[in-house]
């Protein structure tokens, strides 16, 4: 009697749970990846379980670390691109919401283009589950076919989200802002607080001596980054202070043509590829400043973590001004010519015992991932 009531209560709690499909992760390592993985991995796992459908690809970022999270299984599903095959698309969409469509209260979209919803309707319409759009981008190469598929995401979007007011207009138009909720994008401040040790750790490993200003940037090789008028800031740096470095983590589409700039401007000795790195805490702990001159963000993460580390930041003025958090946050505008930033750069007085401060206000700010993940759980309800 009493082994069945503990399984008929078991029973219970697991369907009292709150169960999310989640749309947007990818096998890239990015913003929202990173921002997907934190909430999820700060989740209540008891009262709050997510899925993750994938599309275009058969392996995603961070899947073995949230299934060790989780430790029940296997939580990610796979189907092809829609894009690239769009019948195969749909049928796999079609068989998956047809195992799957009753499991979940929510699908939460995170994404920053509002064609994704096609892999959304009509299956949370015919299978009674709540919509969650999210956006976390403040523009995209296809504003087009972005406002044709607006109207849709806007009718049926039960909650609207978005990380910033550009990354509202951008997904549901600006007419709409009133409907949308603001998000920040928290982060684990405990990580991203400014440590001696792995300062002098990275700097010895790429053998920059304490006198060397480093700038560092993390970011994807995309024309959204503005990766080659980065290289051009950096080459206007290095007249202003010759013991200068960059360093670049990240990879992406325009990486090659990135490295032939570097070389034809002769400063392939002083650009430094560090590709992907899984402890960007300890880099950030390394630079001087963090440039980030983008075309266009919603709510940069990397912009949050580096403040959370202390770091004098550049950001282009075509980035929300949600991201200056702290009086570290330097706003440029990208009509600004590479000499403009430059001279701005190297003016800065970095004063390393002051960096430690820095964690608890980007905290207190409301940008931990503590406080996202309150907010988030609201909108699911218990």
């Amino acid at each position: 009697y009493i082994y069945g009531c503990y399984n008929l209560n078991k029973d219970i709690l697991i369907n009292m749970k709150k169960r999310i499909l989640v749309i947007g992760l990818t096998e890239r390592m990015g913003g929202v990846e990173t921002f997907i993985y934190n909430t999820t991995r700060f989740s209540n796992k008891g009262k709050y379980e997510y899925d993750f459908l994938v599309h275009g690809t058969d392996h995603a970022v961070f899947q073995n670390e949230i299934n060790e999270f989780y430790g029940n299984g296997n939580h990610f599903y796979f189907i092809p691109s829609f894009k690239k095959k769009p019948l195969n698309a749909i049928k796999a969409l079609l068989l998956f919401y047809k195992n799957n469509g009753n499991k979940y209260d929510f699908v939460h979209l995170e994404t920053g283009a509002a064609s994704e919803l096609v892999y959304v309707f009509p299956f949370c319409l015919m299978n009674h589950i709540k919509l969650i759009s999210h956006s976390h981008n403040g523009g995209g190469y296809s504003p087009i076919i972005n406002s044709v598929f607006r109207p849709l995401l806007n009718l049926y979007s039960s909650t609207k989200l978005a990380c910033s007011v550009e990354a509202s207009n951008w997904l549901f138009g600006s007419k709409n802002i009133n409907k949308v909720k603001i998000i920040n994008n928290g982060i684990d401040t405990n990580r991203f607080q400014f440590n001696e040790k792995s300062r002098k750790r990275i700097r010895k490993q790429y053998q920059l001596d304490n006198d060397t200003f480093v700038i560092g940037h993390i970011g994807r090789f995309s024309e959204q980054k503005n990766h080659d008028f980065l290289i051009k800031i950096f080459s206007e740096v290095k007249r202003l202070r010759p013991n200068s470095k960059l360093l670049l983590l990240g990879v992406g589409e325009l990486q090659s043509s990135i490295r032939k700039q570097v070389k034809l401007m002769n400063l392939d000795k002083d650009v430094i590829f560090c590709d992907l790195k899984s402890n960007t805490q300890d880099y950030y702990s390394a630079f001087d400043v963090f440039v980030m001159p983008s075309l266009y963000e919603g709510l940069p993460v990397v912009g949050i973590e580096a403040q959370s580390e202390g770091l004098p930041c550049f950001f282009s003025s075509n980035i929300s001004n949600l991201i200056k958090i702290t009086d570290n946050a330097n706003i440029i505008p990208l009509t600004d010519n590479a000499k403009k930033w430059a001279n701005k750069i190297v003016s800065v007085s970095n004063i390393i015992n002051s960096r430690k401060n820095y964690a608890g206000i980007v905290s207190d700010k409301g940008f931990s991932i503590e406080s996202t993940v309150k907010e988030l759980e609201k909108i699911y309800g218990v």
